[in-house]
């Protein structure tokens, strides 16, 4: 599978899923869930988007304090419970397969 194929469904899978970020802004609406892109500790930065699956699904508003859009603080520990939830349901949903 190219690498455009893998980024576009695992962009797609966030279609109705939990926040996985959940902080303590967090709506729990599905409807609102993206997957969002870490973009710490130089994966990525202004325009520039890190490699899948450097990602969360997140909410509208746990998404807008992630980009820093809106206040609000953040602990890596947040960050990184959500990368490990995401990237199981990624594997239990088939979109991420481990070789």
């Amino acid at each position: 599978m190219r690498r455009f194929e893998t980024a576009a469904k695992i962009m797609t899978s966030a279609r109705g899923e939990q926040c996985t970020l959940r902080l303590g802004c967090c709506n729990h609406d599905p409807e609102t869930t993206v997957y969002a892109h870490l973009r710490m500790f130089g994966w990525g930065g202004m325009g520039q988007k890190p490699p899948e699956p450097l990602g969360v699904f997140a909410c509208s508003a746990c998404h807008d304090v992630l980009d820093r859009r809106n206040g609000g603080a953040i602990e890596y520990r947040d960050v990184l419970r959500a990368l490990g939830d995401t990237l199981i349901r990624l594997r239990e949903k088939g979109v991420l397969i481990c070789k």
